[in-house]
């Protein structure tokens, strides 16, 4: 996944409308700081609706980026809502003939995994320019997990707490819960054999967080899962005490696995989060709550 001096690199907008250009500009900015050279896509700054153009024009940027030999990566501008409305119409031979990582959060999830599922591609989760720009600056924990996987190692990462103990290896799939729900019964959901599901959200009621869990167990694939990483659920709300902390959501949720299993690592709708590589091989040590890739 290595990225050279002199890169080229697209930007595409796939999930809500741009309301303002500076934290963008922040971004690229600090891209070619990186040394890579963005070109942005004809339709960054569209608009449609919510999103940031129609779901056809928002494609035709994705599939410019892959069909050009010169396009080493794709940067996502932001999340928001409305990159599931782009996976029926895209080009997947286009992708899996032409593989290069794309990077996105929150909603670029959908478009991530939809990705994964249909030509196997590896993306990066947790990095856009307008989230990580919003207050002037990348945070330095960002900035370094990204700049290792720019820079073409290998990461390992630590933190969080042990719910079950264990260590196991499989591919790491997920990002944001939400997104990972909205997938289930659709051709775009990926297939979980061997994988270490990747979970976070923002701005969820603990309730509705258990009842997306449980979907997930319900749907095809999720009793061959390794193991599980549960990252931060920022702002996060116990409408009625009988709901629970998401704490006591994730206990719960886990009692009864034989899988490793680790909560509050450091990934998430929160400043400080590191950048991953999804649909790549780890192992995870949930004793030391310890995540390697291989």
């Amino acid at each position: 996944m290595k990225l050279n001096p002199g890169d080229k690199v697209g930007i595409i907008s796939p999930s809500s409308f741009l309301r303002s250009r500076e934290a963008v500009e922040l971004g690229l900015d600090y891209l070619r700081s990186l040394g890579l050279e963005p070109i942005l896509g004809n339709h960054v700054y569209d608009t449609f609706r919510y999103m940031a153009g129609t779901p056809e024009n928002r494609v035709a940027d994705l599939h410019r980026f892959y069909a050009d030999p010169e396009i080493k990566a794709v940067f996502c501008t932001a999340g928001g809502t409305g990159s599931q409305y782009m996976l029926p119409l895209i080009d997947y031979e286009l992708i899996r003939r032409n593989p290069k990582p794309l990077f996105g959060f929150s909603d670029n999830t959908a478009l991530q995994l939809g990705l994964y599922a249909k030509a196997k591609t590896v993306t990066c989760t947790g990095f856009t320019l307008k989230y990580d720009f919003k207050t002037g600056h990348i945070d330095g924990f960002v900035d370094k997990t990204l700049r290792q996987i720019i820079g073409g190692q290998k990461l390992d990462l630590g933190g969080g707490q042990t719910v079950i103990g264990g260590q196991t290896e499989g591919i790491l799939l997920g990002g944001c819960l939400s997104l990972f729900r909205n997938l289930c019964g659709t051709p775009f959901y990926p297939d979980l054999t061997n994988a270490i599901l990747l979970i976070e959200d923002v701005d969820e009621k603990t309730y509705k967080i258990d009842i997306m869990l449980q979907q997930l167990t319900q749907c095809p694939g999720f009793g061959k899962i390794k193991g599980i990483v549960f990252g931060e659920f920022a702002d996060s709300q116990i409408v009625d005490p009988e709901d629970g902390s998401i704490d006591d959501i994730i206990d719960a949720f886990c009692k009864d696995f034989k899988i490793p299993v680790i909560k509050n690592f450091p990934y998430g709708h929160v400043p400080s989060r590191a950048v991953m590589p999804i649909g790549t091989p780890v192992r995870l040590n949930a004793d030391t709550c310890r995540l390697t890739w291989l």
